[in-house]
């Protein structure tokens, strides 16, 4: 009989540790690689926007490709996976990266390098479609692409429940709660951005599934659900209306064009639709870029819209004099000067303008 319990605690021994090497194994599968060069990627990108202009410098982050919604909707889909890899602020930064370096490596030993990289970059687009389709602020960071790994954790907890809670379930689930809960709490949060990549990455780990498991019927009925609300969200966000981010634009377009870049600028300021209050400021931009050029007739042209739109802007009366003056066609020059002069009576550069007009005349 001491035989027989000695043979079975053999057995229940090495049944125990055949089921802990499995486990370990499940957690091995692959070598933490693409975690690192993301961490890598978002240090040097932001080093890059401090050195031009500073990583929390709105249209910084915009030249360099965060997500905004204006731009999105003329064409630039990019926007939805730069940010991944931008950061506002130093803050912002470390938190990612700390949280990469430890999820990171859990998910990408647990799927594979491939389908980490996978699962990262959709969830990432897909915390950024999120973001562009409940919220109008611009937005960056790798947080949707980290809540994608604990979606993915998610999907292994769906999986394979039992060794899910007999490991990191209850920690994973926790640390979700929490985050989600100071997203709901903590002003200027792209909460949108959380859950979406939350849930892109969910949905990206059940496509890939685990290494050396058979393709199973789910992972193509996952890959077609995920499609078809992809494009369903995507249609959703591009037919919807834009927010009104007209000064956002302005001030983007007037840093294009205190750098000269006119082009980039005019394509900025046709993101601000006629019928909006600034559109007269607009119009204004459009004239000051064609003067730069030396195109007056256009100028002119972009100046008088922009009256019309607003009778009372003043800067509008005082360039047409300008562009009179420089055309030797001083009558008109000084009807536009006076005009400027009487809605801003004590504005000395307009004063001496009007006086320079009239002893030409």
């Amino acid at each position: 009989l001491q035989q027989e319990l000695q043979t079975f605690k053999q057995h229940v021994l090495s049944f125990a540790e055949r089921m802990y090497e499995n486990e370990r194994r499940i957690f091995e599968r692959g070598k933490a690689r693409f975690t690192y060069v993301f961490i890598a990627l978002q240090i040097v990108m932001f080093f890059i926007l401090e050195w031009n202009g500073g990583s929390t410098n709105t249209l910084t982050l915009i030249q360099y490709g965060a997500k905004f919604n204006p731009l999105i909707l003329q064409g630039e889909w990019w926007r939805f996976f730069t940010p991944i890899v931008l950061h506002i602020g130093f803050l912002h930064l470390f938190m990612n990266t700390f949280a990469l370096y430890y999820l990171g490596p859990l998910v990408e030993k647990l799927y594979g390098s491939f389908r980490f990289l996978f699962i990262y970059l959709f969830a990432g687009f897909a915390g950024s479609l999120a973001s562009f389709l409940f919220s109008s602020s611009v937005s960056a960071g790798a947080s949707g692409a980290i809540f994608g790994c604990f979606g993915a954790l998610l999907y292994f907890g769906k999986a394979k429940p039992h060794i899910f809670f007999r490991t990191i379930g209850m920690n994973v689930i926790t640390v979700i709660g929490i985050n989600l809960a100071f997203g709901l709490v903590v002003p200027n949060i792209d909460n949108a951005g959380h859950i979406g990549g939350l849930i892109g990455g969910f949905l990206a780990a059940n496509i890939v599934h685990f290494p050396k498991e058979r393709v199973r019927f789910g992972q193509w009925f996952a890959a077609l659900f995920t499609a078809v609300v992809t494009l369903i969200c995507l249609y959703i966000g591009f037919q919807r209306p834009p927010a009104d981010q007209a000064q956002l634009i302005l001030a983007l377009s007037k840093q294009y064009i205190d750098e000269r870049e006119y082009g980039q600028a005019e394509q900025m300021l046709t993101l601000i639709h006629e019928q909006d209050a600034e559109a007269y400021k607009a119009d204004f931009l459009r004239a000051y870029i064609h003067i730069q050029q030396k195109d007056y007739d256009d100028a002119k042209q972009y100046l008088y819209d922009a009256i019309e739109k607003n009778n009372r802007f003043h800067e509008a009366y005082y360039y047409l004099a300008l562009l009179y003056e420089e055309e030797k066609n001083y009558e008109k020059a000084k009807q536009a000067a006076e005009r400027a002069l009487q809605l801003e009576p004590n504005n000395e550069q307009y004063q001496r303008l009007l006086l320079e007009l009239e002893q030409l005349l």
